[in-house]
């Protein structure tokens, strides 16, 4: 489980991932997050990160996430309360809130979440190609909105269910003038749209922990529908699947794995396609540079104890963006490596506070947050 400056969560409801996840490009480190020891009730635990932000995509800035982790009397698992909010001299902000549940001896999980902002960013088009070219206008967005899913355990560790998704979002391009004619003054390009989605969730898990699992199998899937009847301005499918692994070397290592695939429809609005930057695939690309209606990422990971509440880990990864899974192949690989730093931010669930650094095909980021990548 991973928790990026948490107010960036107004975008995993609402925006597109290149504006959601600003915490994915280039950023410094902060102050290591602290733990509140003086825990208000048995089995509480707080976890408090600032943390400056450095992103070409939205400038330079401070974040600051919160968690708070607790097991309610009778639940098998921790609850996950968190808060968070950024913003940068672009003038970029947001702010959000979620909450994750365990109800009826972990029969039922359900997840909630809200948010909104304005983030002022640099839109590279769509397609491989186009990303690779570097070249970007400039793009504001405005948006707010929320998730709701619901799951109902059907079979051991599988569970099954609905889950919601809707937004508003206000899109402002600004074009720049031809270089040789910088008194040239080109119009805006604006326009405001709804999305609303229902769709079918699932998930597997048998992982020994949420937060820090060396152990089992995690599997989670959305296909999601948008469609007039239900508000939104587009009609079309979107399709988000993963599968991570973890394997136990010994007492002080292991090897974790993920695999992902995502699949937009024709109708997808440009800012709810598919992208690297999003949802932990591929660190090392600047979120939102390489977006299309199809993508697939995959990355293993090594993961090593230290000493004291030190630890360290390796990556590597590969992946690609194209119109389709048929147009893609193996020129056209995205690969990606990095190394990071852990350190452990709540003893008791196991929490780290994560420093990685990442180096793509020509790019570079840097990334702190809460939690693993995956």
């Amino acid at each position: 489980m991973r928790i990026s400056s948490l107010a960036l969560a107004a975008a995993l409801v609402c925006a597109p991932p290149a504006l959601a996840e600003p915490t994915t490009g280039p950023r410094t480190a902060a102050e290591m997050p602290a733990e509140n020891s003086a825990k208000a009730s048995p089995g509480r635990s707080f976890v408090a990160m600032p943390i400056p932000v450095s992103n070409p995509a939205i400038g330079n800035g401070l974040a600051v996430a919160a968690l708070m982790i607790f097991t309610p009397s009778g639940s098998p698992r921790p609850w996950t309360t968190g808060a968070g909010g950024v913003y940068t001299d672009t003038k970029s902000w947001g702010v959000a809130a979620f909450q994750k549940a365990y109800l009826d001896d972990d029969r039922f999980r359900v997840t909630a979440g809200g948010g909104g902002g304005v983030f002022n960013v640099k839109f590279y088009g769509i397609g491989q190609a186009a990303g690779s070219q570097g070249r970007y206008v400039n793009l504001e967005q405005d948006a707010g909105g929320g998730i709701a899913e619901v799951l109902m355990r059907v079979a051991p560790k599988t569970y099954v269910g609905l889950r919601y998704r809707g937004a508003v979002v206000h899109s402002e391009f600004r074009i720049p003038p031809p270089t040789d004619r910088p008194d040239l003054v080109l119009p805006e390009l604006s326009a405001k749209s709804a999305i609303s989605q229902l769709g079918l969730s699932g998930e597997y898990d048998t992982r020994d922990s949420e937060y820090n699992p060396s152990t089992g199998i995690y599997a989670h899937g959305e296909w999601m529908f948008a469609e007039a009847w239900l508000g939104s301005d587009f009609d079309y499918g979107l399709l988000n699947a993963a599968v991570n692994g973890y394997h136990r070397i010994n007492e002080k290592s292991l090897i974790a794995w993920r695999g992902s695939v995502c699949h937009a429809g024709d109708g997808a609005p440009f800012y709810d396609i598919c992208n690297f930057g999003a949802n932990n695939d591929l660190r090392g690309y600047p979120a939102g540079q390489y977006r299309d209606k199809a993508m697939f990422a995959l990355q293993t990971e090594y993961r090593r104890h230290l000493f004291w509440r030190l630890g360290a880990t390796a990556f590597v990864g590969v992946g690609e963006v194209a119109t389709s899974f048929g147009k893609m192949n193996t020129s056209d690989l995205l690969p990606a490596a990095g190394l990071g730093l852990r350190i452990e931010a709540s003893k008791k669930y196991k929490v780290n506070a994560s420093i990685d650094f990442a180096v793509g095909d020509h790019v570079s980021a840097a990334y702190f947050y809460i939690g693993e990548a995956f």
